[in-house]
């Protein structure tokens, strides 16, 4: 053996027997085997030459030949396992920054509650907030999104958090002021309030695509809070996800068998093979958030269909 490339593991073997006095001591602090301990030593006396080890009643001792070894390496191993123990203290430890892109209506409906019991938790990490409608892909391997929109994340990991269910709803006032709605294509003749510049919008009944209609938006504002309360002014008909509408709210349904299809939301982030326990930990309170929403969400679906 020329070098200690492939032998460092049977040294630090070694130096352990000669600290615990036995194979069998050994064998519980380092949770191998006796007999994979007792192989493996025989094969490293066997590489160098060098009778290591040998018996003392009980005890398993240091040769002379061991003695030396042991000196000059118990040092170093130490210096090894030190370092070691760092690294891996390093690799859990809850820190750094971290760039989280969501939709406000997402922060300020639910999400808020659930960053700052994160950053309370661990008050090590950088947190970069970043509260927009807008696709903000991720750069680094620190960065998360939260989305509906991932037509352009080739590369990403994308976690499904929830499928938001829509519905239609006006005001009475601009119901009254409007030609009833009774059917799919009464919905071409109305003005809506949008949250993007998709006219072309398919219509579903239950899971299944009834037929595509052609909207006309009034007014396009990237936030579904604003959406709201505009349609609640009277403005338009609107697309909306349930759990933004409240009984209190100033809007009816309309064709209620009907919707535009489920929106399913994603958390998305790089593809990284060691990632930071404080990214794991913050994708972890997030998912686990978004499936209590769905949860209540689901609930509320089924207290109005009673």
């Amino acid at each position: 053996m020329s070098s200690i490339f492939g032998n460092i593991d049977d040294l630090f073997l070694f130096c352990t027997v000669v600290e615990e006095g036995s194979l069998l001591s050994a064998s519980k602090r380092l949770q191998l085997p006796v007999s994979t301990m007792s192989r493996r030593l025989t094969a490293l006396e066997e590489r160098l030459s060098i009778r290591l080890l040998e018996k003392k009643g009980r005890e398993l001792v240091a040769t002379k030949d061991g003695e030396v070894a042991f000196s000059a390496l118990s040092s170093g191993m130490e210096s090894l396992h030190q370092g070691f123990s760092c690294l891996l203290e390093e690799r859990d430890a809850i820190q750094g920054k971290i760039k989280l892109a969501v939709p406000h209506a997402f922060y300020s409906g639910f999400l808020r509650p659930t960053v700052e019991q994160y950053l309370t938790q661990y008050p090590n990490v950088q947190l970069n907030l970043i509260l927009s409608q807008q696709q903000v892909v991720p750069e680094t391997d620190r960065d998360l999104l939260i989305t509906f929109q991932i037509s352009d994340m080739d590369g990403m990991i994308a976690r499904q958090l929830f499928k938001a269910k829509h519905g239609f709803f006006a005001s009475p006032e601009y119901l009254d002021s409007h030609e009833a709605i009774k059917k799919p294509g009464d919905l071409e003749q109305q003005s809506w309030i949008s949250v993007d510049e998709v006219f072309d919008m398919p219509l579903y009944k239950s899971d299944r695509l009834e037929q595509m209609v052609t909207i006309k938006p009034k007014f396009i504002v990237n936030d579904i809070h604003a959406v709201a309360a505009a349609a609640q002014k009277g403005l338009g008909v609107a697309s909306l996800p349930f759990r933004h509408v409240s009984p209190e709210m100033n809007l009816i349904q309309v064709l209620p068998e009907y919707h535009r299809g489920d929106r399913q939301a994603y958390l998305v982030y790089k593809e990284r093979k060691y990632q930071p326990k404080a990214l794991t930990l913050l994708i972890d309170a997030l998912i686990e958030c978004f499936q209590s929403v769905h949860s209540d969400e689901f609930s509320q679906m089924k207290r109005r269909k009673k």
